[in-house]
């Protein structure tokens, strides 16, 4: 029997009662003393480095728990004594145990494993290169390192472990980065996910095989644990079909919009803490089970970012600055020699360099613009908490030297310093809902499902959306539908997204707004003959962040097309809000202006007549989408299309390329049409902008639909004059035009905007087309 070193922690008993003299609490003081003295140095840290536009929180946190090791204030016995007493190391130890548990539960939460299907190829392709390229340059470095200066002892023995943990990325700790830098729904935000969880599985599986491999040579194949591995999965199932649907049991015993009950909590609060200990006494990496905990709560509120919010707080200002004190106590300033430093820092920036590279190449080859692709490099190569828990942990398991584990911090520290202020300067984060690839409706094949999010302020566009969407929806031609219903928040309300049941009924005699729009878009459903999906949201924000709300529903949900409707009666905040989605939804975007023909509640639903419907054509990419919307229409029996377009009498286009592609289009639907008696092709000449005003004015009453492009070439004489007479930014010369009271018209006006992104290069080159 094998004798252990245990150390005891006597106390009286009559310091065991709550007598309340000062003595009595000292205790509890001297515990809560380091805690507030880290949040403190951290609060000081970082208020020092935002001069010099280090703002990284990791930075700050990691200096303050450094600030009381041994490097600093802990070297010096007597200080580190009265402020580390023996009980309150061991609160602390507990403490930090108790934070690592619950941080990996709340991250857990927020990962969504399905990013790796919605980032394609690349991500995988990085995710792999940035993991094997790193491990075998660094591997090999260091081979030539021992051979010019023979590695021994702790600093041999921790060699291959640096090179290992370097070649890692940490997907919690990209996650946490993201989060805090407000990208996580950006398309450089999921690649950056998806690729870290790649690298990290990858890590996770190598790592396994390795260690299998090496208890089978050592001791034969009999030495494979199998227990280990029905342990895993006895606790996957059970978590999966105990836990998860306990938790959607008090998910359906919560009121919509409100929060989870208190005993609840508690409940999921006692829950994590017991899928570690039952983990760990199974003879797993105890935190295992917080992960799959968090990786099977539901996302959709009152789980989920509400059940995270609660528990961060405590989480964040208790338990993580114990977890700071203990990292901090490991790295030792002055016990790192010259050769050790210069060994290890090496081989840290031999694998950052490839790594960087290993990033950047494949992204160049699928074509993502070289600062995008930088940025990627740079934010992939940063470090956070997560990798300081990784580096401390092997410290302890004597895998890695007290010597390499103070270098590796340092150097994170470092990393993330310069990568993140430098990454701030590149990647501009007004861009992050750029997608890179195609979400319009010219570029989507006819017969594809369209995938479309309508916008809703008020009750009153519920029956103009569904009348407009109506008459382009049809069984050859599916449609997956996205409604989003808007809220401004109020105060005692909470900011959040609510996903809702179709088949829930309303709750009361007297329905809400909410229960409204469920009732409609139901009843849409069920008259379509299964070529609609529906899914319905509501969205509670602020006004003024409102639109990131819907861009980033766009962008999850991947749409071509987003709808907003309009009126010229709408407040300055709503057309504030409609600016701000021009200038950054991910897709095209629809402005739905409807005088009323499709505000009449009472079309719902009915066997619809003929409807006329008109494209404007100027030419550029939004008329296009327009025209494209327009085609798409005429799968319907009931739709007859007229374009109408217009050229300017002796005048040379300055843009080639942009004239070959309107013809193309043109072309291709009159070809595809050409026996077909439901499209009108119309030219019209005119020599200013008057002509093309009394042109469009003249048609008012033909059509109960008209579609057109909302910016165009204002250098163009088509538009000569009508440019100082525009009001509404948002639907552009044309669409005012059309939106205008001097229009005598009943004809709704539907004006278009295709994808930024697709349209960037012709911004560049044509000096005169409309962006504002």
């Amino acid at each position: 029997m094998t004798s252990k070193n245990v150390t005891w922690f006597c106390e009286p008993d009559a310091k065991l009662r709550l007598t309340g003299s000062t003595e009595k609490i000292s205790d509890h003081v001297y515990v809560l003393f380091p805690i507030s003295l880290v949040s403190l140095l951290t609060g000081f840290f970082h208020l020092l480095l935002q001069p010099l536009g280090v703002k990284v929180t990791f930075v700050s946190q990691m200096l303050a728990g450094i600030a009381l090791g041994p490097s600093f204030l802990g070297h010096n016995k007597k200080v580190s004594k009265k402020i580390f007493t023996p009980k309150t190391q061991l609160v602390i130890s507990v403490f930090e145990s108790f934070g690592l548990i619950y941080i990996t539960f709340v991250t857990s939460v927020r990962a969504d494993l399905s990013i790796m299907t919605k980032s394609g190829r690349l991500g995988i392709v990085i995710g792999i290169g940035s993991y094997l390229l790193p491990l075998i340059v660094t591997s090999l470095s260091t081979v030539i390192v021992n051979q010019f200066d023979p590695l021994d002892g702790e600093l041999g023995e921790s060699v291959q472990m640096v090179t290992g943990l370097e070649s890692t990325i940490s997907f919690y700790g990209i996650l946490e980065i993201l989060t805090d830098m407000k990208l996580l729904n950006s398309e450089l935000g999921r690649l950056a996910l998806s690729s870290s969880l790649t690298n990290t599985l990858l890590n996770m599986t190598l790592g396994t095989v390795l260690v299998v491999l090496s208890d089978i040579q050592e001791a034969g194949i009999g030495s494979i644990n199998l227990l280990n591995l029905m342990s895993f999965v006895l606790i996957v199932i059970f978590i999966v079909l105990i836990i998860r649907p306990v938790m959607v049991w008090m998910m359906r015993q919560t009121p919509e919009g409100k929060r989870l009950k208190t005993e609840h909590v508690i409940a999921l609060n006692i829950m994590v803490v017991c899928s570690y200990f039952v983990s760990e006494s199974m003879g797993l990496i105890g935190f295992w089970g917080p992960i799959i905990l968090g990786v099977i709560t539901p996302l959709i509120p009152p789980m989920g970012s509400l059940l995270t919010d609660k528990m961060e707080a405590f989480v964040w200002s208790v338990f993580l600055p114990c977890f700071l004190i203990n990292s901090g106590k490991g790295v030792n300033l002055f016990s790192t020699t010259l050769t050790g430093f210069l060994i290890v820092e090496f081989l840290i920036w031999v694998a950052t360099t490839v790594k960087l590279f290993a990033i950047i190449i494949p992204s160049l080859y699928y074509k993502m613009p070289f600062m995008d692709a930088l940025s990627l490099g740079l934010l992939l190569n940063c470090r956070g908490i997560y990798d300081v828990q990784i580096f401390s942990r092997s410290n302890r398991r004597k895998m890695l030297s007290d010597e390499s584990y103070g270098v590796m911090v340092m150097t994170a520290m470092l990393k993330s310093a310069i990568a993140l202020p430098l990454l701030r300067v590149f990647y501009d984060t007004s861009r992050r809902y750029v997608a890179y690839k195609r979400r319009t409706i010219q570029h989507t094949r006819h017969d594809a499902e369209l995938r479309i999010l309508a916008c809703i302020y008020e009750e009153n566009n519920v029956a103009t959306i569904i009348n407009f969407l109506g008459a382009s929806i049809f069984p050859q031609r599916p449609m997956e539908l996205h409604v989003l219903n808007l809220e401004e928040y109020v105060g005692h309300s909470l900011p959040l997204v609510i996903s809702h049941r179709l088949d829930k009924m309303p709750s009361s005699s007297k329905p809400t707004k909410i229960d409204i729009i469920l009732n409609a878009f139901r009843r849409f459903e069920q008259q379509s003959s299964g070529a609609l999906s529906l899914q319905c949201f509501t969205a509670t924000a602020p006004y003024d962040s409102m639109h990131e709300d819907i861009c980033s529903m766009t962008f999850e949900k991947c749409t071509t097309l987003v709808i907003i409707p309009f009126q010229k009666t709408n407040s300055y905040v709503i057309k504030k809000i409609t600016k701000k989605v021009l200038k950054m939804a991910p897709c095209s975007v629809g402005i739905l202006f409807d005088r009323r023909e499709f505000m009449n509640s009472r079309h719902i639903f009915m066997h619809r007549s003929a409807i006329n419907v008109c494209v404007i054509f100027l030419g550029g990419p939004d008329d296009r989408e327009a025209l494209a919307y327009g085609a798409r229409m005429t799968g319907d029996q009931n739709a007859m299309l007229t374009i109408i377009r217009f050229f300017a009498v002796n005048h040379a286009t300055k843009d080639l390329i942009e004239e070959k592609n309107d013809l193309n289009l043109i072309s291709g639907l009159r070809m595809s049409t050409m026996d077909s008696k439901k499209v009108r092709y119309i030219k019209h000449s005119v020599k200013e902008g008057s002509e093309t005003f009394h042109v469009i004015n003249s048609i008012g009453n033909d059509f109960e639909l008209i579609l057109t492009g909302r910016r165009h070439d204002f250098c163009s004489p088509v538009l000569s004059g009508l440019v100082e007479w525009s009001e509404s930014q948002e639907l552009g010369v044309v669409g005012d035009i059309l939106a205008s009271s001097d229009f005598k018209s009943n004809a709704s006006v539907m004006v278009m905007q295709q994808q930024a992104s697709v349209v960037e290069e012709m911004v560049i080159q044509s000096p005169g087309f409309v962006l504002k």
